[in-house]
């Protein structure tokens, strides 16, 4: 009876200390002012360019070492990636885009995943999106269409400054025509 007894009070004393130990914090959690501020530039981001806002949109970005970077749909094809690190380049690019295009969707899933550094100032953002635009009614584009659509993963890192997030790195992991036929079962 002894031996059951110890058997026993030794269960007892390790559930007590599992349930003295509580919850503990998520690693790499990320504080919810944070959350909340960085998906707040993500929908600035979003509507900037779907309102052809281009002082909006340039705005989420951090001048100070702006790089964007884009794959063009081909991962394993290095010679046709777009690079470049001159805010007024993404500047021209959006302008071009708002000229050709009277009507941008874009949906990026909800939430993003975030990693924010030991020291708080800097964020590892990634998320999907999909998006769409269209020509003035009478215009075509080439081959007669009268819209495009693109899709893929974008990795953002935000930097913070004066205690104001803004995007400083963009990479545009574009889907190539069959990885969006694949991801919609098309």
């Amino acid at each position: 009876m002894f031996k059951a007894v110890g058997k026993i009070s030794g269960v007892l004393i390790l559930l007590i200390g599992f349930m003295g130990c509580g919850d503990a914090d998520k690693v790499n959690q990320v504080p919810p002012e944070e959350l909340l501020e960085i998906n707040q530039v993500l929908k600035r981001w979003r509507e900037g360019y779907e309102t052809e806002d281009v002082d909006t949109y340039i705005d989420t970005y951090w001048e100070e070492g702006f790089r964007y970077v884009s794959d063009m749909g081909t991962d394993a094809n290095k010679a046709d990636d777009l690079e470049f690190d001159d805010i007024r380049d993404e500047r021209d690019a959006a302008i071009r885009v708002f000229s050709a295009f009277q009507d941008i969707e874009i949906e990026l899933s909800v939430p993003p995943e975030i990693t924010i550094n030991d020291d708080g100032n800097q964020a590892e953002v990634r998320n999907h999106y999909r998006i769409q635009g269209f020509v003035a009614d009478g215009e075509s584009l080439e081959g007669g269409y009268t819209g495009w659509f693109a899709e893929g993963d974008n990795f953002f890192i935000f930097e913070k400054r004066n205690n104001e997030w803004r995007i400083t790195e963009w990479h545009d992991e574009a889907f190539s025509d069959e990885e969006i036929r694949i991801a919609n079962n098309l």
